[in-house]
This record gives structure tokens, sequence and C-alpha cells, in this order.
């Protein structure tokens, strides 16, 4: 059963398979496993994909595709964003809390890319919000910039988006860390819009207040949680980069701690 925003439906005869072995010739992959699980995914699928399949990774995070491609050099590998919030709230059950229910996909190297385009009519036609991006990298980005902060707060102060932005403190703890993640991701060459934090900041104040993130999902259910992906990896970025960045530190090195 799926809960969404968009009215309920359940979802019957879905074919589950035990082992990655038992996929044959598959045309198009949606990778959607935690990041922490993308190296073994990814090898055990390098047996069963060929030059023809397409792979679009829909994780937080900026570079899984080049991730993946480490393990798998036959297929074609591609990056995308999804936003939704959602969380499995009993077994069987996803509930979407907030998000747009969209998807964003693309070729780092060719927005043209004529496969991708096929991808993206057959998802509009089949009623999904989905688009072939001219800037998958702005586009990774954008969302990275909101999750970081997103993530970060409401994992470390073990709160809701609403209770971070109703308290003043909290907010301007908020507000540096996307200030932050704008920084690094200018450094790093990518196309950031002129009102990068505005928009983020809006975006924030849209998201439904009784919103978690899922790395606060998986703290408080005592998961593995991603935060190496998330702010680990703009500590990571702003260490090569020689770029201080306070806030975002401080959310990796107390959540790491919490790490199992």
């Amino acid at each position: 059963m799926v809960k969404s925003v968009a009215g309920n439906f359940e979802i019957k005869s879905v074919k589950v398979i035990q082992s990655t072995s038992e996929i044959k010739d598959p045309d198009l992959i949606i990778f959607s496993v935690k990041t922490y699980d993308t190296d073994n995914v990814a090898k055990e699928l390098t047996s069963v994909v060929n030059d023809k399949t397409v792979i679009i990774t829909f994780q937080n995070g900026v570079d899984n595709d080049t991730q993946i491609k480490n393990f798998i050099k036959n297929a074609q590998v591609y990056p995308g964003v999804a936003y939704v919030i959602t969380a499995k709230t009993k077994p069987g059950i996803i509930e979407q809390t907030g998000g747009l229910r969209k998807l964003v996909f693309g070729d780092r190297n060719n927005p043209n890319n004529p496969r991708l385009q096929k991808i993206e009519k057959m998802m509009v036609n089949g009623g999904i919000d989905a688009k072939n991006s001219d800037d998958i990298t702005r586009d990774i980005w954008k969302k990275f910039m909101f999750i970081c902060p997103f993530a970060g707060m409401t994992a470390l102060h073990r709160k809701t988006i609403g209770e971070i932005l109703s308290n003043p403190e909290r907010k301007k703890q908020y507000e540096d860390c996307l200030k932050e993640a704008i920084l690094i991701a200018k450094a790093k060459g990518v196309n950031v819009s002129v009102n990068a934090f505005e928009e983020v900041m809006t975006t924030s104040k849209n998201t439904a207040p009784a919103s978690k993130s899922s790395l606060l999902l998986d703290i408080e259910n005592g998961r593995k949680n991603e935060i190496e992906t998330l702010n680990g990896t703009l500590t990571r970025f702003a260490k090569e980069l020689n770029i201080k960045i306070p806030v975002n530190k401080l959310v990796y090195v107390t959540i790491k701690k919490l790490q199992i």
C-alpha cells in the first residue's frame, strides 16, 4: 500500500526475485538502493547487464553514477534525482509525507541523449512526472544543496523541518549549512543559480512541517545511515578544496559517531 498526497493505491501482482542473477537482458534498471549498498549491488549487476542496458541511479549524493561505473563497464549509467519524501510506516506501507513526486535524470555529456528522451516519454505516458535534464549536474547539486541542510539539521537536532525553521537559532544554523553547500558547489564548478539560497530556503519552508529526513528516520530506527554520502561528501570536498565548512563538519562528525 502506498499512501500519497495525491491519493492512496495498492500495488498488486509484484514480481519479486530472490537474486540479482534472475534478471535477464534488462533494458532499464532503476538503481535506488541506499548509497552504502551501491558497490555490492553494482558488482552483482555486472553479470546481468549488457551494452544496451540503461541504468539510472536515483540516490542521495552527487557522484553515484561514477561510483557504479567503477564496476559496470558494459552498460550505460546515468545520474538522476528523485523529489519525494516518504517513510515506511508499517510493514508493506509506504507513506508520502511531502515532496514533488518528480524524477529528473540526464546524460552529463549529452543532454539530448535519444535513449533518455525515449525513457522520459515512456514515463510521462505512464503518468510519471519525469524530465530529461539539460544540465543534470546542476540538478543533482540543486537537490544536494537542499538535502544536506535538511538531512543534517533534522538529524543533528532530532527535529522535524518545521521545528528547525520555527526556532531562530536552529534556522540560522540551517541557513549557514546551506550557504556552505552552495560555496562548495560553486568551487566545484557547478552551474549554481544566483538565487540558489532563496530557492532552497523557499523549498525548505514549503516542505510539510512534520517531515523528517531519511537520515533522521534511519537514526531513530537504529539503522545504518547515509551520513558519508551527504554532509560527509561536503566535508571531503571541502578538505580537497581547502575550504572551511564548520556546520557541515559538525553534522558529519556528530552523526558519524552513531554509525553502525
